[in-house]
Formats: structure tokens, C-alpha cells, sequence
């Protein structure tokens, strides 16, 4: 099914870019059938590896997901593929030992630690994770004694751990047959942040702080799929009989189902994932706590699979989530006022809750009544005064000369539109960038001097009206929210702060699914000219070729209809906050 479904996917034109082997548990499988597993998947990362890596990604190696128990009898084979390890434990030891034991119920506790102790050698990446309910929060002492255990006396790098927080489920009891089992009631959130408090006071100024601050409680960052706006885009399951579900917490739940490989095409699959995760967002709604919250655009209100089950719009680790981006401001900036919470609100709500998006923004708008009066009045007054009367050409609304029509008749001009040229990637997440009068949709960014920003650019893009690419560069065009008038027309415009060119010819190509492109990184240049960026102003970059630049202002001069539908800057761009 895997060598199948590999196939199935690049056949198709979908790269897979990680694939690990999770539970059920990996190391109950035959040696054999294990092998040949780690097998296919090192071929497939061999044979794909730079397509993998020009998209950002570094992984290379099978991945697997254990609890450890069989690890003993799998190490060496684990190592001979060079396969990264994810393990989980129950803390505290005294919960492992009580509740995580075998079908004969004796206690598997001494057995994990004995192979807590080869991992702690094993050469490749490794990170140890633990889940946490009631019972465990409820001893909390023992949970930070337990990690100074396996810290020092087993040997483990605790910096490579992170915690998970257990949430209210209708599953819960339905795994339980009767006897002893755990208390599996949710920690509230206000109770998960006096939890991370906690570590925080006992691992702060120590040898773990490392961890503490990057690895412990990073599921509740937007480095995870938990922070995604539509998990369904990036995510799925796939079972061994070919059904694709949307992850580890979705599978079974047919709300979550997305279809069988060997029935539909991948691309229906994408699709249903895209529209199943997205009709969950909105039949649990948008939480007012949520709209009101000057993280909405970090968080982006949490787990799918997690309000269905509660039914509940909220994320349920939303006080957490606060006090960890509290705590590093720099990178988790808060909208600090009402004009950028409604633009950040009205971005979320055009992703995840079209139908809500006007009432949202409306709510977010300072002095709405006298806005609208201001709208009103001066909307009759470009009806009735005579100022306001322009005369058009009768021939501007033909079909033939609509923007569409016109950038259809002229390759450059599809070069200079198109969101297929041009890639955008923050922190290893990708996605198009549009044109800016041709996007149906806005996307502002958070940006600050950790983040690492570049933009992939097809090399194609550079041969548009221009014969010598030698002389052709890459424009990136740098503008401000400050208010300025420019020229005869006296417009009011985003002020210019800086130009930037680099040269065709000073561009390392890299090849992309048989194209060959250029990968330019953006992060010196923001940084040093960081100075520039003004807090709570939007910066607007826009990104072309000199060439097509210079076509741009040709077309405009030459045709009186584009000029009149282009007459903002029409290239791909990307709007962000510095903090």
C-alpha cells in the first residue's frame, strides 16, 4: 500500500515531503515487513531528495512514532536506516508504571526505561514526548523530578521532548473495559498555563531552558498543523488499506474521511480535505472570544478535529497559547490596535468563515456609525455632483478590452499576472504569490528578524520582453503604509522606502518538478532595512523582473484600457508586519 500510494501521489504531480510510520504501534510488525517499509521510503526520499529540498524541506531519513517497548529488539535496524525516533512516555513514572502495562497486566515501566537508556546512544535525531491529562497535572512534582531523571541519570537529552495536552473526546471511554484506568478529564486551560508556569520556575537558568523555550510546548505554535487556518491542505492519514483520513486524532470519525486511494484521484482527495476541515471550522463556529483576540492571525483558533469533538469553537489550550506568545513577544506579536485587528480579522474570516466576514469586521471598526454616515454622504455626493461626472470611453466595458482579455492576447502580460511564477516561503511554509489587483483574497504576515523569508522565482519569467538575460534583474520593490502624494496627479500613495535588484545572471538555479527556478533569500534584506519598518505599519513588497517592470509602463502608455484597469502597481506581492 505504501509503494502504491507513493506512486499514486507523484503521478499525479503531489510530492509528498515527510512521510513517518505511526501507530498502531511500528515495532509490532514483522522485522521483515518493517524493513521493507524503511526500505521504500529511503528510495523514495533518494530519489526525490532535491525536488524535496528546493521546496525547503530537509527531511531525508524514515521517521516512526513507539512507545519504546520493542525498542530493544529493533535498534539495530533502526540505525542501519538512519531512522529519526519519536517515543512516548506517561509521566510521571509512577502513572507508566500503574497504567501502561501489558495484556497479562504486569507493568512495562523497567522494560522502557532499559530502552530509554539505548535510545539516549542512539546516533540519529530523537525526541521523547509525553501526554498529559488530569491525573498527570496532579502531579506535577514528580513529573519535573522524572525529567531530571532522564535527564541525568538515564542519559536522554531532555531539551528533545515536548508535552501534549489530552482533551475532552467522545472516544475517552469507549477504549476502557472495565477495571483500573486512567483519569482521562481534560486540563483546563487556565490549568495548562499555571502547568507551563511551573516548568518554566523549575527549569528557567537551567541546563533545559533550551528545550523549555523552543521544544516543550511547541504543538501550541504555528510551527504545528494544530495553528494551520485549513489543517486539510498540508496534512492526511493514510491507512493500510488505502483510506485517508486527516491525521492520528480524525481517523475513524467519518467527518474526518477523505477517501480511498485506489477508488478516487488524488486531487479529490486534497479536496475533500480542504472542504471537510474547513465545513468543520464553520459548523463549530467563530468562538466571539476568538474574534475579539489579538492572536487570532497566530493561533487561527486551534484544532478541527478538537472543536468537533467538544463542540466547541475555541481552542481548548487558548490560555497556554497565550502565555507562551507572551513570553516571546518579538515573535508572536499582538494586533495593538483596531484598525489591524480588523484587517487581521477580516483575512481569517475570508479563509475560514466567509459568511461571517462582514458582521466581524463591522464589529471591529471604530465609530461604525460615523463611518457609515461619512460613506453615505459621500457616496451621494459622487452621484450628484458634477465634479464626480467623468465620461468613459463607450467601448471600456467590451468584453475585448476587460483586463482578462487583455492579458490573455499578450504573453508578458501572463507572465506578469500569473501565480504560478512566483513562490513564497516563511519558516518552510510555501504558497503563491498573486498580483496584487488580481488576488481574491488578502494574506498579512507577521514578520520578524528570526523568521527566515525567501521567495522561489521561475527562471522562465526572466526571458519575457527581454532578449539579453544578462541584463535583465530580479525588482523587488519595497513600499510603506505612510501616506505620501506623488507626481501631476497628486495622488495619495504608500510611500516608496527602498528598490532592490539582483542581477539574472547573479542567480543559483535550482530545478522544481523539471523547471528550473531561482531561490532568493529575503531575510538579510529585510533585516537591514529593518530600521525602516515602522511598528504597526504595513510594508508592501512587490516582486518582478526589471524587464517586466519596464513593459508594465509601456502597456500603460500604449493602451488607454489597460492603463485605466492597471493603474495601481499590478505585481506579485506580499504585505507584512515587522515586530
Amino acid at each position: 500500500m505504501l509503494d502504491y500510494a507513493l506512486d499514486y501521489f507523484t503521478d499525479q504531480n503531489i510530492l509528498p515531503f515527510n512521510v513517518s510510520l505511526h501507530g498502531g504501534e511500528v515495532t509490532s510488525l514483522p522485522k521483515k515487513t518493517l524493513e521493507a517499509l524503511l526500505v521504500r521510503i529511503q528510495k523514495y526520499y533518494s530519489y526525490f531528495q532535491h525536488d524535496i529540498e528546493s521546496y525547503g524541506f530537509k527531511k531525508s531519513n524514515p521517521h516512526i512514532k513507539t512507545n519504546l517497548y520493542n525498542f530493544h529488539k529493533y535498534r539495530n535496524l533502526l540505525e542501519n536506516y538512519k531512522v529519526s525516533i519519536s517515543a512516548s512516555v506517561d509521566l510521571p513514572f509512577s502513572l507508566h508504571e500503574k497504567y501502561r502495562t501489558t495484556k497479562q497486566g504486569l507493568s512495562s515501566l523497567e522494560r522502557v526505561i532499559k530502552n530509554l537508556r539505548l535510545l539516549s546512544d542512539y546516533p540519529y535525531r530523537k525526541k521523547l514526548s509525553a501526554t498529559l491529562f488530569n491525573e498527570h497535572v496532579r502531579n506535577t512534582p514528580q513529573i519535573i523530578d522524572d525529567i531530571w531523571f532522564i535527564h541525568n541519570e538515564i542519559g536522554f537529552d531532555m531539551n528533545n521532548f515536548n508535552f501534549m495536552f489530552g482533551f475532552d473526546s467522545m472516544f475517552n471511554n469507549d477504549k476502557f473495559q472495565g477495571g483500573e484506568h486512567m483519569d482521562t478529564s481534560p486540563v483546563s486551560d487556565n490549568q495548562q498555563a499555571m502547568f507551563y508556569q511551573e516548568m518554566k520556575d523549575a527549569f528557567s537558568e537551567t541546563e533545559l531552558e533550551a528545550g523549555l523555550k523552543k521544544y516543550w510546548f511547541e504543538e501550541f505554535t504555528p510551527a504545528f498543523c494544530t495553528n494551520a487556518v485549513n489543517c486539510g491542505e498540508k496534512f492526511i492519514l493514510l491507512q493500510s488499506n488505502g483510506d485517508v483520513y486527516s491525521c492520528v486524532r480524525g481517523q475513524g470519525e467519518k467527518k474526518f474521511f477523505y477517501g480511498n486511494i485506489q477508488k478516487v484521484p488524488a486531487k479529490t482527495i486534497l479536496a475533500n480535505a480542504r472542504s471537510n476541515i474547513s465545513l468543520v471550522h464553520q459548523q463549530e463556529g467563530f468562538h466571539p472570544d476568538c474574534q475579539k483576540c489579538e492572536y487570532l492571525h497566530v493561533c487561527h483558533t486551534g484544532c478541527a478535529f478538537v472543536k468537533y469533538q467538544r463542540q466547541n469553537g475555541k481552542s481548548y489550550t487558548c490560555a497556554l497559547q497565550k502565555a507562551i506568545y507572551r513570553d516571546d513577544p518579538k515573535r508572536y506579536k499582538a494586533t495593538s490596535s483596531p484598525e489591524s485587528q480588523a484587517l487581521m480579522l477580516k483575512d481569517y474570516s475570508i479563509k475560514a468563515h466567509p459568511k461571517l466576514i462582514l458582521e466581524s469586521v463591522k464589529n471591529w471598526l471604530p465609530n461604525n456609525d460615523a463611518c457609515e454616515e461619512k460613506v453615505m454622504t459621500l457616496q451621494e455626493n459622487l452621484q450628484t455632483s458634477s465634479r464626480a461626472r467623468i465620461v468613459l470611453p463607450n467601448d471600456l466595458y467590451q468584453d475585448k478590452n476587460s483586463l482578462s482579455e487583455i492579458i490573455e492576447k499578450d504573453d508578458v502580460l501572463k507572465a506578469l499576472y500569473s501565480s504560478k511564477v512566483i513562490r513564497l516561503v516563511i519558516n518552510k511554509e510555501e504558497e503563491a504569490v498573486e498580483s496584487q489587483i488580481l488576488k481574491q483574497s488578502r494574506s498579512v504576515y507577521y514578520l520578524c528578524d528570526v523568521d527566515e523569508v525567501g521567495v522561489f522565482v521561475k527562471a522562465s519569467l526572466f526571458e519575457n520582453n527581454c532578449s539579453e538575460k544578462i541584463r535583465n534583474s530580479l525588482y523587488l520593490q519595497m513600499l510603506r503604509d505612510t501616506h505620501v502624494v506623488y507626481g501631476d496627479e497628486e495622488r495619495i500613495k504608500q510611500e516608496h522606502i527602498f528598490n532592490y535588484q539582483i542581477f539574472y545572471n547573479q542567480l543559483k538555479p535550482i530545478q522544481r518538478d523539471g523547471d528550473q527556478w531561482f531561490y532568493i533569500n529575503l531575510s538579510p534584506i529585510l533585516r537591514v532595512h529593518s530600521h525602516l519598518f515602522l511598528n504597526d505599519v504595513l510594508n508592501n513588497l512587490f516582486i518582478t523582473t526589471q524587464a517586466i517592470r519596464e513593459y508594465h509602463y509601456k502597456k500603460q502608455k500604449n493602451n488607454a484600457f489597460y492603463h485605466i484597469q492597471a493603474v495601481n502597481l499590478p505585481f506579485q506581492n506580499v504585505e507584512f508586519y515587522w515586530t
